[in-house]
């Protein structure tokens, strides 16, 4: 068994969702910085799943799958990580292709709605932008600052695509109870991504508990370190295993790079623990 002290790095999003590095490349990245663990957690795809595998196995760094969804509970969007599934899983699969067609549709609806507020757009090339990628608002974003809308990334979500902001579209989800199952049956467990500290927290773990979610995301670059002790508090005493990642997506969104925010692997020995248990 691996030393539970090594470093690794559980949330990383390569281009098949709304990165710019393939998983080859966030494998070597990840090599060279001395990880002994990732995971590249795309939004609702499991397309880059494969290769990240591959590439671990030749540079030696562990790969454990992953992905992200988004759902809505309590009227938030709370975002939670798949980890341990299997990848070629069907009922997995097909949901993934589900939400990638309401991703394209909602896409398209952002960008009508932009135009009415005279940002011309071509729907065609915001879709190349993405690439192979799960399309979303970051390949709008990237769009809007190559065409000169915005002058950094973060400006297109405080002008125009942040929630109640005039090109916001909200996005189909699945249930909670779905992705958790979901998971589950794929082998895998879920966890509850950058949770961050509001009011409602402690109801929200609750009820993510109930339904079956196994961990929260400690470590990650939006929590500072009040945030970081108060769940992990809140985790410790409800048996929960604790996790982190940079979140890493590509350079200029980057709040920490490949590695910064780094977990011990004693996180994955737990993960792998939690899925016996299921």
């Amino acid at each position: 068994m691996k030393n539970p002290d090594l470093p690794c790095d559980l949330h990383l999003h390569s281009y098949y969702s709304d990165g710019t590095l393939s998983p080859r490349e966030l494998v070597v990245r990840a090599r060279e910085k001395g990880l002994a663990a990732i995971s590249i957690t795309d939004h609702d795809t499991v397309s880059g799943q494969g290769e990240a595998q591959a590439a671990g196995r030749e540079q030696g760094v562990e790969v454990i799958s992953g992905i992200e969804f988004n759902v809505r509970e309590e009227g938030l969007d709370i975002h939670v990580l798949g980890y341990l599934f299997e990848p070629r899983d069907a009922e997995l699969r097909k949901a993934a292709r589900q939400l990638e067609k309401d991703r394209r549709e909602r896409l398209g609806l952002m960008v009508n709605k932009l135009r009415k507020e005279g940002i011309d757009l071509d729907l065609a090339e915001v879709m190349r932008e993405a690439g192979k990628g799960t399309v979303g608002r970051m390949h709008l974003a990237r769009k809007l600052l190559e065409e000169g809308y915005i002058s950094r990334i973060q400006e297109a979500f405080t002008r125009f695509l942040g929630v109640d902001r005039p090109g916001y579209v909200p996005r189909k989800t699945l249930a909670l109870s779905r992705v958790v199952e979901m998971v589950n049956k794929a082998g895998g467990v879920t966890v509850w991504a950058h949770p961050g500290v509001n009011g409602r927290n402690r109801e929200l773990l609750q009820r993510l508990i109930d339904c079956g979610v196994a961990g929260v995301e400690i470590w990650h670059p939006n929590h500072n370190r009040e945030t970081v002790e108060y769940l992990l508090r809140e985790a410790r005493a409800r048996g929960l295993v604790c996790t982190g990642g940079s979140d890493y997506h590509f350079a200029e969104a980057m709040k920490a790079d490949i590695g910064e925010m780094a977990v011990p692997y004693k996180s994955v020995i737990d993960l792998k623990k939690k899925t016996r248990d299921i």
